[in-house]
């Protein structure tokens, strides 16, 4: 789908929405549609288990009419900035396609914040003063969107390094919609340690294919973390499969049943009984299974064993 179109004739939208002037000198009117759906709604209850236990997480914001915004900027600070608006405005710029006021009107497609698209195109247009020196979580990753979408990352490469190390202290341990959220972040920003950090994190922790909350996450990044918790999954679950299947199989002895035959002396008579049928092999795709949570649950069997061993020790202890 377009991200972006050319308004040909003018929409009643672009004479309510507010107007925010980048560039007094604008030939070009960017239209950033209204919006009353929530930003990366994360779906279900958020999961809670794992070996570091429940994290705080953002809730996406729930439905409400976000208006939309008018920005005045310039044709040549976006087409130096971004291909995309490049292509599309080498075809746009004609008398045919301009506005009454003389601009060209461009229009996004719904799903962007106008709080982070002005920031951004205050970045590009070297505005420096306007870019805000920090951002939040949510606002950061709007503007990852847009930045995505347009190609734009050269112009706010610099003001992203600057937001991501202000937020990077509380990038969750657990996963949930704000792991998600900076999985999505460092992809955009070429932050390559949180990237690999996160996807460790979401590889661990997560039950299945990782939810995108509607971002537009790479296929192949969401294939690559589940590959990663399946490979978790079935080191661990063979291992331990192969615990069990030892203790419970091979041949054992256990008295006989009555008899007229005297056995020797000192000596109570046995037959072998048969060993126990082979547990069942786990198999990917593991779903509804995360590593963290068969973590937790061997150290709680675990903690139950010694627990049991301390006390039989103590009654053991008192026999004596």
């Amino acid at each position: 789908m377009d991200s972006i179109e050319v308004a040909v004739v003018a929409s009643p939208f672009t004479n309510l929405a507010p107007l925010y002037e980048v560039d007094p000198e604008a030939d070009v009117l960017l239209i950033v549609p209204s919006s009353n759906k929530p930003f990366a709604p994360w779906a279900g209850a958020p999961q809670v288990n794992g070996i570091n236990g429940v994290h705080k997480t953002t809730a996406a914001a729930a439905p409400a009419s976000r208006p939309g915004l008018r920005i005045k900027v310039s044709s040549r600070h976006l087409t130096l900035a971004s291909r995309v608006f490049r292509n599309k405005l080498q075809f746009s710029s004609s008398k045919a396609t301009r506005q009454s006021d003389g601009r060209v009107h461009l229009k996004l497609s719904e799903g962007f914040d106008p709080q982070a698209v002005s920031i951004v195109l205050n970045a590009v247009h070297a505005r420096g003063s306007k870019v805000p020196r920090s951002v939040d979580l949510e606002t950061l990753a709007q503007i990852a969107i847009f930045v995505d979408r347009f190609q734009l990352l050269d112009a706010v490469e610099v003001y992203a390094e600057r937001w991501i190390s202000k937020l990077e202290g509380d990038i969750p341990e657990t996963y949930n919609r704000d792991l998600v959220l900076w999985l999505y972040i460092s992809h955009v920003f070429r932050h390559s340690d949180i990237f690999k950090a996160v996807s460790k994190t979401a590889a661990a922790q997560s039950h299945g294919p990782i939810q995108t909350l509607n971002l537009p996450i790479r296929e192949k990044i969401i294939k690559h973390i589940d590959t990663q918790r399946q490979l978790l999954l079935s080191k661990a679950l063979t291992q331990i499969h192969n615990a069990l299947d030892d203790l419970t199989s091979g041949s054992t002895v256990a008295p006989a049943p009555p008899t007229t035959a005297t056995p020797p002396p000192g000596r109570a008579r046995q037959v072998p009984v048969a060993p126990a049928p082979r547990l069942a092999a786990p198999a990917k795709p593991f779903e509804g299974i995360s590593f963290a949570s068969v973590v937790d649950g061997v150290i709680g069997g675990l903690t139950l064993l010694q627990a049991q061993r301390r006390r039989d020790r103590r009654r053991s202890s008192r026999g004596t």
